[in-house]
């Protein structure tokens, strides 16, 4: 189904139907969720609302412990898939043309932004366009984003919408040949730019969903709530540790004798008490082993939901570890990245196919590919030994070499500069 019979059998060719379609209620839900998920990044956390109490006859304000565990958790995945720039591979003309368009398009950052996004809300989006001589892309940030999709499922259009401090709102209406602007600055909803869509509908990234297809899953749905255990428990432990062991209640039995106050930053008073009567501070002792056992649960489960490796939560140790232990140690972060660069490889191949229109190379001749490099630690020189060892069997070449180093990310740069000094050198030897 085409965007013009969608418009007619939902919106009876109404002219304005994108004013109707970002109030659907899949994308009021999702959007929704994307605040919820914004807002928690910024420090509003459930423990927020707990209720102060009355203590000893005073309002004692309760602790409301906010972990930024979150933020660290999405910048250790962002950066473990593309903190380091992704290789291009493939047939050497395109390779050399498309990292000139990384270079001058300032692409390194915008696959970073992508993986970010993906990572903390399941979606990005990507629109291709060209900037003067340069071929650039946008990012559309997911709480402007509504992807629109007919009834069977065909990706058909796409709205930018968002609203701005004045309550002035905009739409922008990417179609497959045109990009319409919409504005209701003035008091009337009227188009104020259009353009011939060279690049096509943005690029939809979305992470494996089971619940609804047009939407991916980000990694805080599973993580928040646990996050949210933790800080109501460690709230809660240190309100007990201040009024059950540093500041517990005074309780007396029989009548006691005492005459005026007690400075409360005073020490060494003495009570008298009549006969038979007794003073003591009511505490409570926590069990240690119990307590210990909540949390570290608590702890393995967030390490497993967040695919984090468990060194990193501090439990356990390493040194002088191998190559092959490493790889196990990452384990899970290599698993969540894998499914991440799964999603972007996807992505990555719908970009190249608009690029390479846009510059005029479409001949299945050429082709290109990308080798993400992730962020592990790991033995560098017992990588490097191993494809020195499989360059002198003659079993790998140069440029494969090249591609798998991890000290080298530009292998068009590498080989320019491998056959320059090449030159040099034979000139000098015939001199």
């Amino acid at each position: 189904m085409n965007l013009e019979k969608y418009i007619e059998i939902v919106y009876k060719n109404n002219t304005l139907w994108f004013t109707e379609e970002i109030k659907k209620g899949n994308n009021s839900n999702r959007i929704a969720k994307t605040y919820d998920i914004i807002n928690y990044l910024h420090g509003q956390h459930t423990v927020l609302n707990r209720k102060d109490i009355k203590y000893k006859e005073q309002e004692y304000k309760v602790k409301k412990l906010i972990l930024s565990n979150a933020k660290t958790i999405c910048n250790f995945h962002s950066t473990y898939l593309c903190g380091q720039p992704i290789s291009l591979t493939g047939s050497e003309k395109l390779c050399k043309e498309m990292q000139n368009i990384y270079n001058y398009g300032g692409y390194n950052n915008i696959d970073f932004s992508i993986a970010d996004k993906l990572i903390k809300f399941g979606d990005s989006y990507e629109y291709i366009y060209k900037d003067g001589d340069n071929i650039t892309s946008k990012i559309i940030d997911n709480e402007c984003a509504y992807p629109v999709f007919a009834d069977d499922g065909e990706y058909v259009a796409f709205i930018e919408y968002w609203c701005n401090l004045e309550h002035i709102s905009y739409y922008n209406i990417y179609t497959k040949e045109s990009v319409t602007c919409w504005s209701n600055e003035g008091g009337t909803l009227h188009i104020t730019e259009q353009y011939n869509n060279i690049s096509g509908l943005p690029i939809h990234y979305k992470t494996l969903n089971d619940y609804d297809y047009r939407e991916g899953e980000g990694l805080l749905v599973n993580i928040i709530p646990i996050l949210d255990e933790l800080e109501d428990l460690l709230s809660k432990m240190g309100d007990s540790i201040y009024t059950l062991s540093l500041s517990p209640i005074l309780f007396t039995t029989g009548q006691e004798r005492i005459d005026g106050s007690m400075d409360a930053d005073g020490v060494g008073y003495n009570v008298g008490l009549e006969g038979g009567g007794d003073m003591k501070y009511v505490s409570s002792e926590m069990d240690y082993n119990s307590i210990k056992y909540y949390l570290d649960t608590i702890q393995n489960h967030l390490n497993m939901c967040s695919y984090l490796p468990s060194i990193l939560g501090g439990n356990g140790n390493i040194a002088n570890v191998s190559e092959v232990s490493l790889k196990m140690l990452y384990s899970l972060a290599d698993v969540y990245a894998m499914l991440n660069e799964r999603v972007m490889r996807e992505g990555l191949n719908k970009r190249f196919n608009v690029i390479r229109k846009l510059i005029g190379i479409e001949n299945k001749e050429e082709y290109i590919n990308v080798t993400f490099n992730y962020s592990r630690p790991q033995n560098a020189s017992e990588l490097l030994d191993n494809l020195k060892k499989q360059f002198d069997m003659n079993a790998i070449s140069l440029e494969s070499i090249i591609e798998q180093s991890p000290l080298t990310s530009d292998k068009i740069m590498e080989l320019e500069r491998i056959k320059n000094n090449s030159n040099s050198s034979d000139r000098t030897d015939r001199e």
